[in-house]
Protein backbone atom coordinates (compact mmCIF):
# COMPACT_ATOMS: atom_id res chain seq x y z
CA UNK A 1 0.00 0.00 0.00
CA UNK A 2 1.32 3.45 -0.97
CA UNK A 3 0.13 6.94 -0.15
CA UNK A 4 0.01 9.73 -2.71
CA UNK A 5 -1.99 12.91 -3.34
CA UNK A 6 -3.49 14.27 -6.54
CA UNK A 7 -3.68 17.93 -5.53
CA UNK A 8 -2.10 20.51 -3.28
CA UNK A 9 -5.16 20.84 -1.01
CA UNK A 10 -5.16 17.17 0.06
CA UNK A 11 -1.39 17.20 0.53
CA UNK A 12 -1.55 20.32 2.73
CA UNK A 13 -4.28 18.73 4.85
CA UNK A 14 -2.11 15.67 5.43
CA UNK A 15 0.85 17.93 6.27
CA UNK A 16 -1.11 19.89 8.87
CA UNK A 17 -3.12 17.01 10.37
CA UNK A 18 -0.57 14.15 10.33
CA UNK A 19 3.02 15.10 9.79
CA UNK A 20 3.46 18.40 11.62
CA UNK A 21 1.73 17.20 14.86
CA UNK A 22 3.86 14.02 14.87
CA UNK A 23 7.05 16.01 14.26
CA UNK A 24 6.28 18.60 16.95
CA UNK A 25 5.46 15.86 19.45
CA UNK A 26 8.96 14.43 18.97
CA UNK A 27 10.90 17.70 19.10
CA UNK A 28 11.02 18.20 22.92
CA UNK A 29 12.51 14.73 23.42
CA UNK A 30 15.02 15.23 20.60
CA UNK A 31 15.97 18.69 21.88
CA UNK A 32 16.70 17.20 25.32
CA UNK A 33 18.88 14.52 23.73
CA UNK A 34 20.65 17.19 21.68
CA UNK A 35 21.57 19.21 24.77
CA UNK A 36 23.09 16.20 26.51
CA UNK A 37 24.77 14.88 23.37
CA UNK A 38 26.57 18.16 22.70
CA UNK A 39 27.64 20.38 25.60
CA UNK A 40 24.57 22.00 27.12
CA UNK A 41 23.12 19.52 29.65
CA UNK A 42 20.56 20.35 32.30
CA UNK A 43 22.47 22.14 35.11
CA UNK A 44 22.82 20.59 38.54
CA UNK A 45 20.22 22.00 40.92
CA UNK A 46 21.85 24.15 43.62
CA UNK A 47 20.41 25.42 46.88
CA UNK A 48 18.88 28.86 47.17
CA UNK A 49 21.96 29.98 49.13
CA UNK A 50 24.34 29.14 46.28
CA UNK A 51 26.80 31.91 45.47
CA UNK A 52 28.27 33.00 42.16
CA UNK A 53 31.31 30.83 42.94
CA UNK A 54 29.08 27.77 43.38
CA UNK A 55 27.48 28.35 39.98
CA UNK A 56 30.90 28.89 38.41
CA UNK A 57 32.16 25.57 39.82
CA UNK A 58 29.01 23.80 38.62
CA UNK A 59 29.49 25.11 35.07
CA UNK A 60 33.17 24.11 35.10
CA UNK A 61 32.22 20.55 36.03
CA UNK A 62 29.92 19.95 33.06
CA UNK A 63 31.53 17.45 30.67
CA UNK A 64 30.07 16.07 27.38
CA UNK A 65 30.24 12.44 28.52
CA UNK A 66 27.56 11.20 26.15
CA UNK A 67 29.15 12.92 23.19
CA UNK A 68 32.13 10.67 23.83
CA UNK A 69 29.89 7.57 23.79
CA UNK A 70 28.53 8.60 20.38
CA UNK A 71 31.90 9.63 18.93
CA UNK A 72 33.71 6.46 20.01
CA UNK A 73 31.20 4.32 18.12
CA UNK A 74 30.83 6.62 15.09
CA UNK A 75 34.60 6.63 14.52
CA UNK A 76 34.50 2.90 13.77
CA UNK A 77 31.81 3.16 11.06
CA UNK A 78 33.23 4.16 7.68
CA UNK A 79 31.64 2.51 4.65
CA UNK A 80 34.24 2.40 1.87
CA UNK A 81 32.62 0.22 -0.78
CA UNK A 82 30.18 -2.49 -1.76
CA UNK A 83 30.76 -5.85 -3.38
CA UNK A 84 28.51 -8.09 -5.43
CA UNK A 85 28.36 -11.78 -4.57
CA UNK A 86 27.57 -12.92 -8.10
CA UNK A 87 28.15 -10.33 -10.80
CA UNK A 88 31.70 -9.18 -10.07
CA UNK A 89 33.21 -5.76 -9.51
CA UNK A 90 31.72 -4.12 -12.61
CA UNK A 91 28.18 -4.08 -11.25
CA UNK A 92 29.35 -3.06 -7.78
CA UNK A 93 31.30 -0.15 -9.27
CA UNK A 94 28.20 1.08 -11.11
CA UNK A 95 26.06 0.85 -7.98
CA UNK A 96 28.72 2.63 -5.92
CA UNK A 97 29.04 5.59 -8.28
CA UNK A 98 26.10 7.65 -6.82
CA UNK A 99 27.67 7.33 -3.37
CA UNK A 100 30.88 8.94 -4.56
CA UNK A 101 29.16 11.58 -6.68
CA UNK A 102 27.06 12.68 -3.67
CA UNK A 103 30.17 12.91 -1.44
CA UNK A 104 28.72 10.36 0.95
CA UNK A 105 32.19 9.30 2.03
CA UNK A 106 32.24 12.46 4.16
CA UNK A 107 28.51 12.92 4.76
CA UNK A 108 28.08 9.42 6.17
CA UNK A 109 29.91 10.54 9.32
CA UNK A 110 27.22 13.04 10.29
CA UNK A 111 24.51 10.59 9.21
CA UNK A 112 25.89 7.89 11.51
CA UNK A 113 26.34 10.31 14.41
CA UNK A 114 22.74 11.52 14.17
CA UNK A 115 21.38 7.97 14.02
CA UNK A 116 23.52 6.88 16.97
CA UNK A 117 22.68 9.90 19.12
CA UNK A 118 18.95 10.30 18.44
CA UNK A 119 18.17 6.71 17.45
CA UNK A 120 17.06 7.65 13.91
CA UNK A 121 18.31 9.52 10.85
CA UNK A 122 17.19 9.58 7.23
CA UNK A 123 18.41 9.59 3.66
CA UNK A 124 16.10 10.77 0.87
CA UNK A 125 16.69 10.11 -2.83
CA UNK A 126 15.37 12.05 -5.81
CA UNK A 127 16.29 12.55 -9.44
CA UNK A 128 18.27 15.68 -10.30
CA UNK A 129 18.75 15.88 -14.03
CA UNK A 130 19.61 12.33 -15.03
CA UNK A 131 21.38 11.50 -11.76
CA UNK A 132 20.33 10.50 -8.27
CA UNK A 133 20.68 13.01 -5.47
CA UNK A 134 21.06 11.80 -1.87
CA UNK A 135 20.06 14.08 1.02
CA UNK A 136 20.70 13.29 4.69
CA UNK A 137 18.30 14.54 7.36
CA UNK A 138 18.29 14.75 11.13
CA UNK A 139 15.13 13.64 12.99
CA UNK A 140 15.02 17.14 14.48
CA UNK A 141 14.26 18.45 10.97
CA UNK A 142 12.31 15.52 9.51
CA UNK A 143 9.96 12.67 10.35
CA UNK A 144 8.71 9.61 8.46
CA UNK A 145 5.36 7.91 9.08
CA UNK A 146 5.11 4.16 8.47
CA UNK A 147 2.17 1.81 8.13
CA UNK A 148 4.18 -0.75 10.12
CA UNK A 149 7.26 0.89 11.68
CA UNK A 150 8.71 -2.46 12.75
CA UNK A 151 9.15 -3.93 9.27
CA UNK A 152 8.40 -1.45 6.48
CA UNK A 153 11.40 -0.42 4.40
CA UNK A 154 9.74 2.68 2.95
CA UNK A 155 7.45 5.13 4.77
CA UNK A 156 4.00 6.22 3.69
CA UNK A 157 4.80 9.93 4.09
CA UNK A 158 7.86 12.01 4.92
CA UNK A 159 8.18 15.57 6.27
CA UNK A 160 11.23 17.74 5.89
CA UNK A 161 11.45 21.17 7.58
CA UNK A 162 14.00 23.96 7.33
CA UNK A 163 14.24 27.59 8.32
CA UNK A 164 14.76 29.88 5.32
CA UNK A 165 15.46 32.82 7.62
CA UNK A 166 14.32 34.01 11.04
CA UNK A 167 10.69 34.44 9.93
CA UNK A 168 10.14 32.08 6.98
CA UNK A 169 9.97 28.29 7.06
CA UNK A 170 9.85 25.68 4.34
CA UNK A 171 7.91 22.42 4.61
CA UNK A 172 8.20 19.49 2.21
CA UNK A 173 5.83 16.53 2.04
CA UNK A 174 7.09 13.44 0.21
CA UNK A 175 4.66 10.77 -0.92
CA UNK A 176 4.98 7.82 -3.30
CA UNK A 177 5.05 10.01 -6.42
CA UNK A 178 5.85 13.64 -5.63
CA UNK A 179 7.57 16.19 -3.41
CA UNK A 180 5.15 18.95 -2.34
CA UNK A 181 6.67 22.22 -1.08
CA UNK A 182 5.20 25.13 0.94
CA UNK A 183 6.57 28.17 2.73
CA UNK A 184 5.09 29.46 5.97
CA UNK A 185 5.39 33.18 6.67
CA UNK A 186 3.48 35.00 9.43
CA UNK A 187 1.00 32.15 9.64
CA UNK A 188 0.28 32.17 5.90
CA UNK A 189 0.86 29.04 3.81
CA UNK A 190 2.18 29.61 0.30
CA UNK A 191 2.35 26.69 -2.13
CA UNK A 192 5.69 26.71 -3.94
CA UNK A 193 5.13 23.75 -6.24
CA UNK A 194 5.62 20.01 -6.60
CA UNK A 195 7.92 17.72 -8.55
CA UNK A 196 8.22 13.97 -9.10
CA UNK A 197 11.08 12.01 -7.54
CA UNK A 198 10.87 8.94 -9.89
CA UNK A 199 11.62 6.41 -7.13
CA UNK A 200 10.44 2.80 -7.19
CA UNK A 201 11.16 -0.34 -5.23
CA UNK A 202 12.85 -3.48 -6.59
CA UNK A 203 9.61 -4.54 -8.31
CA UNK A 204 9.06 -1.20 -10.01
CA UNK A 205 6.29 0.00 -7.66
CA UNK A 206 6.34 3.68 -6.64
CA UNK A 207 7.50 4.32 -3.08
CA UNK A 208 8.30 7.24 -0.84
CA UNK A 209 12.11 7.32 -1.38
CA UNK A 210 13.25 7.67 2.23
CA UNK A 211 15.47 5.22 4.11
CA UNK A 212 15.56 5.16 7.90
CA UNK A 213 18.83 4.53 9.78
CA UNK A 214 18.09 3.04 13.21
CA UNK A 215 20.61 2.75 16.00
CA UNK A 216 18.50 -0.06 17.44
CA UNK A 217 15.00 -1.22 16.57
CA UNK A 218 12.85 -3.68 18.47
CA UNK A 219 9.70 -5.53 17.41
CA UNK A 220 7.53 -2.74 18.82
CA UNK A 221 9.08 -0.11 16.56
CA UNK A 222 11.08 1.63 19.32
CA UNK A 223 14.42 3.13 18.23
CA UNK A 224 16.50 4.28 21.23
CA UNK A 225 19.78 6.08 20.66
CA UNK A 226 23.02 6.10 22.61
CA UNK A 227 22.23 9.25 24.63
CA UNK A 228 18.77 9.07 26.16
CA UNK A 229 19.27 5.86 28.21
CA UNK A 230 22.37 7.28 29.92
CA UNK A 231 21.31 10.86 30.71
CA UNK A 232 20.88 10.15 34.44
CA UNK A 233 24.33 8.57 34.62
CA UNK A 234 25.88 11.57 32.86
CA UNK A 235 24.12 13.85 35.36
CA UNK A 236 25.63 11.82 38.19
CA UNK A 237 29.09 12.23 36.70
CA UNK A 238 28.62 16.00 36.47
CA UNK A 239 27.61 15.95 40.16
CA UNK A 240 30.83 14.04 40.94
CA UNK A 241 32.81 16.75 39.17
CA UNK A 242 31.01 19.48 41.07
CA UNK A 243 31.63 17.82 44.45
CA UNK A 244 35.33 17.45 43.69
CA UNK A 245 35.68 21.05 42.52
CA UNK A 246 33.77 22.26 45.60
CA UNK A 247 36.05 20.38 47.97
CA UNK A 248 39.14 21.34 46.00
CA UNK A 249 38.15 25.01 45.94
CA UNK A 250 37.24 25.43 49.62
CA UNK A 251 38.76 22.59 51.63
CA UNK A 252 41.91 21.29 49.95
CA UNK A 253 44.39 22.78 52.46
CA UNK A 254 44.99 22.72 56.20
CA UNK A 255 43.27 25.42 58.25
CA UNK A 256 45.11 27.06 61.16
CA UNK A 257 43.10 27.52 64.35
CA UNK A 258 43.64 29.71 67.39
CA UNK A 259 41.39 29.41 70.44
CA UNK A 260 41.40 31.59 73.54
CA UNK A 261 42.63 34.63 71.62
CA UNK A 262 41.01 37.79 73.01
CA UNK A 263 40.32 40.33 70.26
CA UNK A 264 37.44 42.11 71.98
CA UNK A 265 39.37 45.37 72.34
CA UNK A 266 40.46 45.50 68.70
CA UNK A 267 38.90 47.39 65.86
CA UNK A 268 37.70 45.61 62.74
CA UNK A 269 40.87 46.53 60.90
CA UNK A 270 43.03 45.25 63.75
CA UNK A 271 41.12 41.95 63.87
CA UNK A 272 41.66 41.43 60.16
CA UNK A 273 45.35 42.24 60.51
CA UNK A 274 45.66 39.73 63.37
CA UNK A 275 43.93 37.02 61.34
CA UNK A 276 46.26 37.72 58.43
CA UNK A 277 49.28 37.46 60.75
CA UNK A 278 48.10 34.12 62.15
CA UNK A 279 47.41 32.82 58.64
CA UNK A 280 50.82 33.80 57.22
CA UNK A 281 53.36 33.68 60.08
CA UNK A 282 55.40 30.51 60.42
CA UNK A 283 55.94 31.17 64.15
CA UNK A 284 52.87 32.16 66.16
CA UNK A 285 52.76 33.68 69.63
CA UNK A 286 49.86 34.38 71.95
CA UNK A 287 48.84 34.68 75.57
CA UNK A 288 48.80 31.90 78.17
CA UNK A 289 45.27 30.83 77.28
CA UNK A 290 45.81 30.77 73.53
CA UNK A 291 45.94 27.36 71.84
CA UNK A 292 47.00 26.90 68.22
CA UNK A 293 46.11 23.96 66.01
CA UNK A 294 45.11 22.90 62.49
CA UNK A 295 42.12 21.34 60.78
CA UNK A 296 43.01 18.75 58.12
CA UNK A 297 42.18 19.29 54.45
CA UNK A 298 39.36 17.32 52.85
CA UNK A 299 40.46 13.94 51.52
CA UNK A 300 39.60 13.89 47.81
CA UNK A 301 40.32 10.19 47.31
CA UNK A 302 36.79 9.06 48.14
CA UNK A 303 35.30 11.62 45.75
CA UNK A 304 37.70 10.60 42.97
CA UNK A 305 36.97 6.92 43.62
CA UNK A 306 33.22 7.58 43.37
CA UNK A 307 33.70 9.29 40.02
CA UNK A 308 35.90 6.43 38.77
CA UNK A 309 33.20 3.95 39.73
CA UNK A 310 30.54 5.96 37.87
CA UNK A 311 32.75 6.20 34.76
CA UNK A 312 33.26 2.44 34.78
CA UNK A 313 29.51 1.90 35.17
CA UNK A 314 28.77 4.17 32.19
CA UNK A 315 31.41 2.32 30.15
CA UNK A 316 29.88 -1.04 31.07
CA UNK A 317 26.24 -0.28 30.33
CA UNK A 318 27.01 1.63 27.10
CA UNK A 319 29.58 -0.95 25.93
CA UNK A 320 32.19 1.80 25.54
CA UNK A 321 35.86 0.98 26.28
CA UNK A 322 37.07 2.57 29.51
CA UNK A 323 40.13 3.77 27.58
CA UNK A 324 37.79 6.13 25.72
CA UNK A 325 37.19 7.93 29.04
CA UNK A 326 40.91 8.26 29.69
CA UNK A 327 41.53 5.20 31.86
CA UNK A 328 44.64 3.23 30.85
CA UNK A 329 45.35 -0.21 32.24
CA UNK A 330 48.63 -2.10 32.02
CA UNK A 331 47.37 -5.33 30.43
CA UNK A 332 48.52 -7.46 27.54
CA UNK A 333 47.07 -7.73 24.05
CA UNK A 334 44.69 -10.53 25.08
CA UNK A 335 43.39 -8.45 27.99
CA UNK A 336 42.83 -5.44 25.75
CA UNK A 337 40.92 -7.53 23.23
CA UNK A 338 38.76 -9.00 26.00
CA UNK A 339 38.03 -5.54 27.43
CA UNK A 340 36.89 -4.33 24.01
CA UNK A 341 34.87 -7.44 23.08
CA UNK A 342 31.56 -5.83 24.08
CA UNK A 343 32.35 -2.70 22.12
CA UNK A 344 33.28 -4.71 19.01
CA UNK A 345 29.99 -6.62 19.29
CA UNK A 346 28.11 -3.32 19.46
CA UNK A 347 30.06 -1.93 16.49
CA UNK A 348 29.39 -5.04 14.40
CA UNK A 349 25.66 -4.79 15.16
CA UNK A 350 25.58 -1.16 13.97
CA UNK A 351 27.53 -2.07 10.85
CA UNK A 352 24.94 -4.66 10.01
CA UNK A 353 21.90 -2.40 10.43
CA UNK A 354 23.50 0.69 8.88
CA UNK A 355 24.90 -1.41 6.05
CA UNK A 356 21.44 -2.63 5.07
CA UNK A 357 20.17 0.97 5.06
CA UNK A 358 23.10 2.09 2.89
CA UNK A 359 22.36 -0.67 0.36
CA UNK A 360 18.68 0.32 0.30
CA UNK A 361 19.74 3.91 -0.42
CA UNK A 362 21.98 2.80 -3.29
CA UNK A 363 19.21 0.65 -4.75
CA UNK A 364 16.89 3.69 -4.67
CA UNK A 365 19.57 5.64 -6.53
CA UNK A 366 19.62 2.93 -9.19
CA UNK A 367 15.83 3.11 -9.46
CA UNK A 368 15.69 6.89 -10.02
CA UNK A 369 18.51 6.57 -12.58
CA UNK A 370 16.44 3.96 -14.47
CA UNK A 371 18.73 1.00 -13.76
CA UNK A 372 16.14 -1.65 -12.80
CA UNK A 373 18.64 -4.53 -12.67
CA UNK A 374 20.77 -2.71 -10.10
CA UNK A 375 17.65 -1.62 -8.18
CA UNK A 376 16.67 -5.29 -7.84
CA UNK A 377 20.16 -6.52 -6.94
CA UNK A 378 20.01 -8.07 -3.47
CA UNK A 379 23.41 -9.78 -3.77
CA UNK A 380 25.28 -6.70 -2.54
CA UNK A 381 27.13 -6.55 0.74
CA UNK A 382 28.86 -3.55 2.41
CA UNK A 383 32.61 -3.21 2.90
CA UNK A 384 33.58 -1.33 6.07
CA UNK A 385 36.96 0.23 6.81
CA UNK A 386 39.08 -1.74 9.27
CA UNK A 387 39.27 0.35 12.46
CA UNK A 388 40.53 -2.30 14.87
CA UNK A 389 43.36 -1.18 17.14
CA UNK A 390 46.22 -3.34 15.95
CA UNK A 391 49.56 -2.60 14.31
CA UNK A 392 50.09 -3.10 10.59
CA UNK A 393 52.76 -5.72 11.33
CA UNK A 394 50.24 -7.78 13.33
CA UNK A 395 47.64 -7.49 10.57
CA UNK A 396 50.04 -8.38 7.75
CA UNK A 397 51.36 -11.35 9.73
CA UNK A 398 47.81 -12.65 10.29
CA UNK A 399 46.83 -12.12 6.64
CA UNK A 400 50.05 -13.79 5.46
CA UNK A 401 49.26 -16.85 7.56
CA UNK A 402 45.73 -16.92 6.12
CA UNK A 403 47.19 -16.95 2.60
CA UNK A 404 49.87 -19.57 3.34
CA UNK A 405 48.12 -21.90 5.76
CA UNK A 406 44.49 -21.58 4.61
CA UNK A 407 45.28 -20.91 0.92
CA UNK A 408 43.15 -17.77 0.80
CA UNK A 409 43.95 -15.89 -2.45
CA UNK A 410 46.30 -13.11 -1.48
CA UNK A 411 44.62 -10.56 -3.76
CA UNK A 412 41.39 -10.91 -1.81
CA UNK A 413 43.22 -9.95 1.39
CA UNK A 414 44.70 -6.69 0.18
CA UNK A 415 41.75 -4.52 1.25
CA UNK A 416 41.96 -5.98 4.78
CA UNK A 417 45.37 -4.39 5.38
CA UNK A 418 44.98 -1.50 7.90
CA UNK A 419 44.99 1.82 6.09
CA UNK A 420 44.24 0.29 2.67
CA UNK A 421 40.78 1.19 1.35
CA UNK A 422 38.74 -0.99 -0.97
CA UNK A 423 39.18 1.38 -3.97
CA UNK A 424 42.93 1.31 -3.44
CA UNK A 425 42.95 -2.50 -3.23
CA UNK A 426 40.82 -2.66 -6.40
CA UNK A 427 43.37 -0.44 -8.14
CA UNK A 428 46.13 -2.83 -7.04
CA UNK A 429 44.22 -5.77 -8.48
CA UNK A 430 43.68 -3.98 -11.79
CA UNK A 431 47.38 -3.12 -11.95
CA UNK A 432 48.35 -6.71 -11.15
CA UNK A 433 46.09 -7.98 -13.95
CA UNK A 434 47.65 -5.54 -16.41
CA UNK A 435 51.23 -6.19 -15.26
CA UNK A 436 51.52 -9.89 -14.36
CA UNK A 437 54.75 -11.04 -12.74
CA UNK A 438 56.74 -14.15 -13.66
CA UNK A 439 54.83 -16.38 -11.24
CA UNK A 440 51.48 -15.26 -12.66
CA UNK A 441 52.64 -15.86 -16.24
CA UNK A 442 53.93 -19.33 -15.36
CA UNK A 443 50.67 -20.19 -13.63
CA UNK A 444 48.64 -19.04 -16.64
CA UNK A 445 50.83 -21.11 -19.01
CA UNK A 446 50.44 -24.16 -16.79
CA UNK A 447 46.66 -23.74 -16.70
CA UNK A 448 46.61 -23.33 -20.49
CA UNK A 449 48.68 -26.44 -21.02
CA UNK A 450 46.45 -28.43 -18.67
CA UNK A 451 43.35 -27.23 -20.49
CA UNK A 452 44.91 -28.13 -23.84
CA UNK A 453 45.88 -31.61 -22.71
CA UNK A 454 42.39 -32.15 -21.30
CA UNK A 455 40.81 -31.12 -24.60
CA UNK A 456 43.19 -33.42 -26.53
CA UNK A 457 42.36 -36.37 -24.28
CA UNK A 458 38.63 -35.72 -24.60
CA UNK A 459 38.98 -35.68 -28.38
CA UNK A 460 40.81 -39.02 -28.45
CA UNK A 461 38.26 -40.58 -26.15
CA UNK A 462 35.52 -39.60 -28.55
Amino acid sequence: MVTWYENETDALTALKDLLIPAWRAERPRLDRIDRWWRWNPKPIRLSAQATREHRMLRDMGETPWLGLVVTTLAQTLYLEGVDDETLGTGSATRIWEPWQRNRMGERQIALHREAIAYGTAYTAVQREGERARIDCWSPRDAIALYEDPTSDTYPQLFLRHRMLDTQNEEYQLWDAYSIWIWTLSDGTWNFTGSRPHYATDADGNPVCPVIRYCNQRDLQGRVPGEVEPYIRMAGRLNKDNYDRLLAQHYNSWKVKTATGLDMSGMSDAEREAKKLQIRQDSVLAGGPDVTFGTLPETDLQNIVAAKTSDVEELAAVSQTPTTAFGKMTNVGDAGIEESRAGFYAKRNERRRVFGISHLDTLRLCAAVENRPDDAANFHLFPKWADTDTRTISQAVDALGKAAQMLHVPDRLLWDQIPGVSKPQADAWREYADAHPNADDIAAQLTIGQMNGESAYQNGNNQ
